[in-house]
């Protein structure tokens, strides 16, 4: 039933997904068709498409019956990334996740550190409860993949193997998964959809019935779009993206979403130490001496000169 708050307001609503002229909006067991009102418009100046799944949002019923966006609430986190490089404009892809699975496998393609790490940085950076997920466990798994993921375990990232073949800790998944919004991301070949399907059987066909939605009318982009589990709980399914919200951090901010590092910096002989070519550095003395691996160090350092390059570019002055 519908909660109408004074002047005809829907107090709260979940975006499902959108088109970019139409959005799709649960409220309580019923879906609404919500278009965006003129006043909300000013915020398409520095916000591509600023209404997105995941995205609670405040209705206002019109006398005929339709509805429109009138408050987008406030987000707890968000996926985002430049709409381009010339226009100086954020494009937030999903809103509001409360658990994040980064999808690997270990065959076809094999464990991607460096995929994992960024993913690792932008859930910290946005509090998000983050899994790694090690698909394809029915596989035999390589010494240095093991020796991957023991080092992740060191540092407190949290792993689950599975096997979309076996239904390995599927069962597992099903119960993380509910009641919350989950986000499944993972390059392609890895299994995710495999994973999706075994968790709920019907995924495939609800990702039709929302595609055929979200390809009507002129606007059509590639939204991410919030699918409803049966058992309770949203799927979000984003299209994908490079920088997963990185574009937007400093990079003398990167060092504190990496433990090994965050937790040697004090010892560093300068506090603002970056821990790149800086004298008397502790995390650069560690690297030396094997404690922080290879494989961890290098991809700090490729993600710090990409958020440079990206501080350049994207904010440079006029």
């Amino acid at each position: 039933m519908e909660i109408l708050l004074e002047k005809n307001y829907i107090d709260k609503g979940l975006v499902l997904y959108g088109n970019g002229v139409e959005y799709k909006v649960k409220v309580g067991e019923v879906e609404i068709d919500a278009k965006l009102r003129g006043k909300l418009l000013h915020i398409t100046k520095r916000s591509h498409h600023p209404v997105c799944a995941g995205d609670y949002v405040r209705l206002l019923k019109q006398k005929e019956g339709s509805y429109f966006i009138d408050k987008i609430l406030p987000r707890r986190n968000k996926i985002s990334r430049p709409a381009n490089l010339h226009i100086r404009k954020e494009q937030v892809l999903s809103a509001n996740i409360d658990l994040l699975f980064i999808v690997s496998s270990v065959s076809s393609p094999s464990l991607n550190p460096a995929f994992i790490d960024r993913l690792l940085v932008f859930s910290e950076n946005q509090d998000i409860d983050t899994y790694l997920i090690i698909n394809k466990c029915d596989l035999d798994i390589s010494n240095e993949e093991e020796n991957f993921i023991s080092e992740y375990k060191r540092i407190g990232v949290k792993v689950i193997k599975t096997s979309a073949v076996d239904d390995t800790n599927i069962e597992k998944l099903r119960d993380l998964c509910n009641g919350k919004i989950t986000s499944f991301i993972g390059k392609s070949g890895v299994g995710k959809s495999s994973i999706l399907n075994r968790i709920d059987g019907s995924f495939l066909q609800k990702v039709g019935d929302i595609s055929d939605y979200s390809s009507k009318g002129k606007h059509t982009t590639k939204q991410a779009r919030l699918f409803p589990l049966k058992f309770g709980g949203y799927i979000i399914d984003t299209p994908g993206i490079k920088e997963f919200g990185l574009w937007q951090m400093k990079p003398e901010e990167l060092k504190r979403y990496f433990p090994e590092i965050h937790n040697l910096s004090d010892r560093c002989k300068y506090s603002n130490c970056n821990h790149i070519n800086e004298p008397n550095c502790a995390v650069q003395d560690a690297y030396k001496e094997g404690i922080i691996p290879d494989f961890r160090y290098d991809n700090y350092l490729k993600i710090y000169e990409s958020l440079k390059e990206w501080n350049t570019i994207y904010f440079k002055k006029d």
